[in-house]
C-alpha cells in the first residue's frame, strides 16, 4: 500500500465515522451495530452525505483565503524556547532590546537610520552568502549537511530576489552601499505526513478536546504541534565605514490550518514552513528599507 492509498483510506474512514454519527442522531431507529442502512433510507442517506461533504469542502475552500503560513511564536509560557544569541552578532547582543508590534523578537537600531534623507543615499547592496551558525541548543547539527546547504541557499535567494528590486546588487564594498549579513542559527522541519494525519477530525474523548490540547501546546511551548520553525540573526552596516546600522534576531514557526490542512499539498512538504519564513523575512527587509528611505510605495510582507 503506497502513501496515497493510506491517505485516502484514512480520510474516507474519518468521513464515514462522522456521517454515521450524524445518521444515528437523526435516525435513532438505526442500530449502531447494523452493517447496512435500511433500504428505504439508503437514497436519503446518500444524498445527505453528499450534501454534507460538498458543504464542508466549500467552507474549507472559503477558509483558505488570507490564511497566514507562519507566525512569530509566543514568547511566554513554561516551556517556550528562549531566543538568545548564537555568537554570530558578536558584541551587539547587549545593545538589543525586545521588539514591539511587528518588529523582530530582539532588535538593535543605530539612531542614524532614522534620518530618511541619509538612508536614501544607499543605492547599492552587498549581500553576503547566508551562513549556518549553530549556537548552544540549536537543532541545526541534526539536519543533514545537504539540507543545511539547501535552506541557506533558499534564504539567500529570497533576500536577493527582494532586495534587487530596489537596489543595485554589488560584490565589493564601497560608497552608498549597505552590507547585509545573515545566519540561520536554528531550524526544524515540520511533521509532513504526521502533521497531515493530525488534521483528520477524529475527536479525543470529548469533541473539541483535540483542538484544545493543540492550542494549549501552542501557548505553553510557543509552537503548534508538528509544524516547522527557523531562527535567524542578521545585521546590516555601512559598507564603507563598517558601522552597524541595525541587528536583529527573529524566530518564526508554522501555522496549523485545522481540518483543511489535510488537503493542502504544502502540508506534506516538510520544509514549507521554513521556506515561508524566509519569504516573509525577505519581503519584510525590503519593506523596512523602503520605509527608511521615506518612499510612499512600500509593500508590506504577507504572513
Amino acid at each position: 500500500m503506497n502513501k496515497n492509498d493510506y491517505f485516502e483510506m484514512s480520510v474516507m474512514a474519518s468521513l464515514k465515522d462522522r456521517l454515521t454519527a450524524e445518521y444515528l442522531i437523526f435516525h435513532p431507529w438505526f442500530s449502531e451495530n447494523e452493517l447496512e442502512v435500511p433500504k428505504q433510507y439508503t437514497l436519503v442517506f446518500k444524498i445527505a452525505s453528499n450534501i454534507l461533504i460538498l458543504v464542508t469542502l466549500s467552507l474549507l475552500i472559503l477558509s483558505l483565503v488570507g490564511c497566514a503560513e507562519t507566525k512569530q511564536p509566543n514568547t511566554w509560557g513554561p516551556m517556550v524556547k528562549e531566543v538568545k544569541g548564537s555568537g554570530f552578532l558578536g558584541d551587539l547582543y547587549p545593545k538589543q532590546h525586545k521588539g514591539s508590534d511587528d518588529e523582530s523578537l530582539l532588535v538593535y537600531r543605530n539612531p542614524k537610520i532614522e534620518d530618511k534623507v541619509a538612508f536614501a543615499k544607499y543605492t547599492k547592496i552587498l549581500l553576503e552568502p547566508v551562513q549556518l551558525y549553530a549556537g548552544a541548543g540549536s537543532n541545526l547539527p541534526s539536519i543533514s549537511k545537504e539540507q543545511q546547504a539547501t535552506i541557506a541557499q533558499a534564504f539567500y535567494a529570497q533576500l536577493y530576489d527582494q532586495l534587487s528590486k530596489d537596489y543595485e546588487m554589488v560584490t565589493e564594498q564601497g560608497a552608498n552601499t549597505l552590507h547585509v549579513q545573515s545566519a540561520i542559527v536554528d531550524g526544524d522541519a515540520s511533521g509532513g505526513w504526521v502533521e497531515a494525519v493530525s488534521y483528520i477530525p477524529i475527536p479525543v474523548g470529548v469533541p473539541g478536546v483535540k483542538l484544545v490540547l493543540f492550542q494549549i501546546k501552542d501557548k505553553s511551548t510557543g509552537k503548534p504541534p508538528f509544524v516547522g520553525e527557523v531562527t535567524v540573526e542578521g545585521k546590516y552596516s555601512d559598507a564603507q565605514t563598517d558601522e552597524v546600522l541595525a541587528a536583529v534576531i527573529d524566530r518564526r514557526v508554522g501555522v496549523r490550518h485545522p481540518i483543511y490542512g489535510i488537503f493542502e499539498k504544502n502540508t506534506y512538504d516538510e520544509w514549507h514552513d521554513v521556506d515561508e519564513a524566509f519569504r516573509y523575512w525577505a519581503e519584510k527587509l525590503r519593506y523596512r528599507y523602503c520605509q527608511r528611505r521615506g518612499a510612499t510605495n512600500c509593500i508590506a510582507p504577507k504572513e
